[in-house]
């Protein structure tokens, strides 16, 4: 099937064998010569829902006068604050080292955060987008969704979002390097973003710092784990600046530490979202199979700003409006909703395997058709 790259390509299927058939072509259509496609997954309830973090819905962009410092800046670090104060007797030996790293815990216990959940799993997905059609107890609530939702299977093909947050820094403005260094660097951190921006475009060095040429990396490469390159930049603590002039430290890796990790504000059309892993931190989001995708903190551009004055409304910065996310992203709209669910249950499928505490096991023990 062709695919314009400024529309999301949209399917449509009514039973669960329609949905592994659109997946299969999704693969087999996507361009990946040396090794296996890797695919993320997200179910939605509604087909309305964005693909935007929830700190940022419904939210304002408001900056400093020097750009540098944000509202949202400051409802992520006191949701931070409050989530690490009054949880971390609840973390065990699994104990997040990095902000970043409690982001992910923060996420999947319904703090709002700069990441959006994806996985690993077809099935976990679906089992979210067709939640309320598992659920065993049905209370007005849950009939009450499962008459008015609309489901939608999202796909995702991660490696090449983090290709383009490659190429946006080898393509773009040399500026878009010199702010993640001048702080420290003053007047030399133009000097050293062009020397890095020049690095980072040779082609064979793309090979070095980014994207494996081999095979036998296919199911790693291209895949960023920020709570990891936190530890690398530990390692250069008091003389990153050295590792950096010499190329002994990965230059794109710093760039990703502080756009997506720090929190360096971005004009919105310059990076996409980051495809990111991360630990595990409990058997909820290992079951999940979760992985991520991270919004830097978006400055407004000034298309944006029209579109909105034109909606006499703030507009959602989701990932299926960003011309470099479409081409990447599928979107599955389920038509028979509880015909799949039926048909995915058979499968193994139940509400305890994505939370698996004992009150869903017995929900799902009681889980019978009268």
């Amino acid at each position: 099937m062709g695919k314009d790259k400024n529309v999301i390509d949209t399917r449509y299927a009514e039973s669960l064998p329609e949905i592994y058939a659109h997946v299969n072509d999704i693969y087999k259509n996507v361009k990946r010569p040396q090794c296996r496609p890797l695919l993320w997954f997200r179910g939605h309830e509604y087909a309305h829902y964005n693909l935007d973090p929830n700190l940022f819905r419904r939210c304002e962009y408001l900056y400093n006068k020097t750009g540098t410092y944000s509202r949202n800046h400051l409802r992520e670090e006191y949701r931070f604050q409050n989530f690490m104060s009054r949880n971390y007797d609840k973390v065990d030996m699994r104990m997040p080292q990095t902000m970043i790293e409690w982001q992910e815990v923060m996420q999947h216990y319904q703090t709002r955060t700069r990441l959006m959940d994806w996985s690993e799993s077809l099935t976990v997905a679906l089992e979210f987008a067709l939640e309320a059609f598992i659920r065993p107890v049905k209370d007005l609530e849950v009939n009450e969704h499962c008459r008015t939702a609309t489901p939608v299977l999202w796909v995702l093909q991660p490696t090449e979002i983090n290709k383009e947050v490659y190429r946006s820094f080898v393509k773009g403005p040399v500026s878009l390097i010199e702010n993640a260094l001048h702080i420290r660097l003053g007047a030399d951190a133009r000097t050293l973003a062009k020397r890095i921006q020049t690095e980072l475009r040779d082609k064979e060095k793309e090979g070095i710092y980014f994207n494996l040429p081999t095979q036998k990396e296919g199911n790693m490469n291209v895949m960023i784990g920020l709570s990891a390159l936190e530890m690398l930049r530990n390692a250069y603590m008091g003389r990153e600046w050295e590792a950096l002039w010499d190329f002994e430290m990965n230059p794109f890796f710093y760039l990703l530490l502080r756009y997506y990790s720090d929190g360096i504000p971005v004009k919105q059309d310059q990076l996409p979202p980051l495809a990111i892993i991360h630990p595990y931190h409990s058997p909820r989001i290992k079951n999940q199979r979760g992985v991520f995708t991270v919004f830097p903190y978006y400055i407004l551009s000034e298309q944006q700003r029209e579109m909105n004055a034109i909606a006499g409304k703030d507009l959602p910065i989701a990932m299926e409006y960003m011309k470099q996310c479409i081409p990447y992203l599928h979107k599955i709209q389920i038509l028979n909703p509880q015909r799949v669910a039926d048909e995915l249950m058979v499968t193994g499928a139940k509400r305890g395997n994505l939370y698996p505490d004992m009150q869903s096991i017995s929900e799902d023990m009681e889980n019978v058709v009268i």
